[in-house]
């Protein structure tokens, strides 16, 4: 399928990271076309003596069927680059998705830190330090 940028031109490899693809169609104009009529002879392949004969028929100019001008819907996909508050929004997201990613190790490193300093106090407490 064909991918085009806002400007109609064409795109082999759109970078997905800067720009999105929205599915759409494009007109493709066809002009009309001038009946042409066949134009063909014949050509003796075999003569007989009886008189007989057998024939080919040979085209030298095939006939072309007349065809109105008519315009043609194709699929295409349009690149939407994003725009720089909406690259501001992907990349807020994208660091909240690593922060929600680490969520556990930090909380397992939190738990491991609160469970030290517990014990510090006890032993602050114990020996008399409070």
């Amino acid at each position: 399928m064909k991918i085009i940028d806002e400007n109609g031109a064409a795109i082999e490899t759109p970078d997905l990271t800067l720009g999105y693809l929205v599915g759409g169609t494009e007109p493709v104009e066809h002009p009309a076309v001038e009946g042409v009529e066949e134009v063909s002879h014949y050509e003796t392949v075999t003569e007989y003596p009886g008189g007989g004969r057998d024939v080919r028929k040979v085209i030298d100019v095939p006939g072309v069927p007349a065809q109105a001008a008519w315009t043609e819907q194709v699929p295409v996909q349009r690149y939407i680059r994003y725009t720089e508050e909406e690259l501001a929004a992907r990349e807020k997201e994208r660091q909240q998705a690593e922060e929600a990613a680490r969520l556990p190790e930090t909380i397992a490193s939190l738990t491991c830190q609160l469970t030290d300093l517990q014990l510090a106090l006890c032993e602050l407490y114990e020996g008399g330090g409070v």
